[in-house]
């Protein structure tokens, strides 16, 4: 045989083998050196997160509060309206980016009940009169549908838990019903008021992961809007100033990663 042969017998017979070692009929084969890098271009860590928790929401200003409704009018001048404590509920859909910054949509929903309203000046209801700076009662509920895109960040500070913040940016659509004011009871149609907003929000919260995909946690959130105007309905009728609706959130959440 010719040297030149015996020469190329190895070449030969080491291309045949490398070409051996990928499974017969398996086109898309990926070699093992390359499954880690495929690994990390793989798609979003997706996740979803449910919380529910209390809201409190601070009085607010508002410029004005009248109306009528069966013949009961209404005239008062500009005051605050308190607000009963209430419950938070959210659904988070996030992405996590990095391991330290992920996206999120979050909708919620909130509800409190309405304590009193407190005019700066006299507040007359029918034949009824109320001293300005006196309270005058309220019976009703106040529903808030925050729907927030939420930018979060996540600090790693122990293997048991992580600390997280974020912000976010959207709309806050709110309804008022009010059954009833200073005794006099409201119909249906004429109690239900609604408005929409900018909002805003910031949070600040404890994880503790416990699985490879799941985690658990309490969040502190401060959830804002611009001024709201609430003209629109029949009786319930106001515009607040221009800090609008403060409401801060303690809840506990939920998280699933797919």
């Amino acid at each position: 045989m010719k040297l030149s042969g015996l020469l190329a017998l190895p070449l030969v017979w080491g291309t045949s083998h490398l070409l051996a070692q990928a499974p017969a009929g398996e086109e898309n084969y990926v070699p093992p050196w390359m499954q880690e890098e495929s690994k990390q271009t793989a798609a979003l860590d997706w996740y979803v997160s449910p919380a529910v928790g209390i809201s409190l929401i601070r009085d607010t200003d508002i410029n004005q509060f009248s109306g009528g409704t069966s013949g009961t009018t209404v005239s008062s001048s500009s005051g605050f309206l308190s607000y009963d404590p209430g419950f938070r509920m959210d659904l988070v859909v996030g992405a996590r980016i990095t391991d330290w910054f992920a996206l999120e949509f979050a909708p919620g929903f909130m509800v409190n009940s309405l304590n009193y309203l407190q005019p700066n000046g006299n507040f007359t209801i029918g034949s009824q009169t109320v001293q300005g700076g006196q309270q005058v009662n309220l019976q009703g509920d106040y529903y808030q549908i925050p729907m927030l895109a939420n930018f979060l960040f996540t600090i790693p500070i122990d293997p048991r838990f992580t600390i997280s913040a974020g912000f976010g940016v959207g709309g806050m659509v709110t309804a008022v019903q009010t059954t009833s004011v200073q005794g006099v009871s409201m119909e249906t149609s004429d109690g239900i008021s609604t408005a929409l907003a900018f909002a805003y929000a910031g949070q600040f919260g404890l994880d503790f992961p416990f699985a490879e995909n799941m985690q658990a946690g309490i969040t502190y959130k401060y959830t804002g809007t611009g001024a709201q105007d609430f003209t629109g309905g029949s009786f319930f009728q106001f515009i607040q100033a221009e800090n609008g609706t403060a409401t801060q959130s303690v809840q506990a959440y939920f998280l699933y990663r797919f």
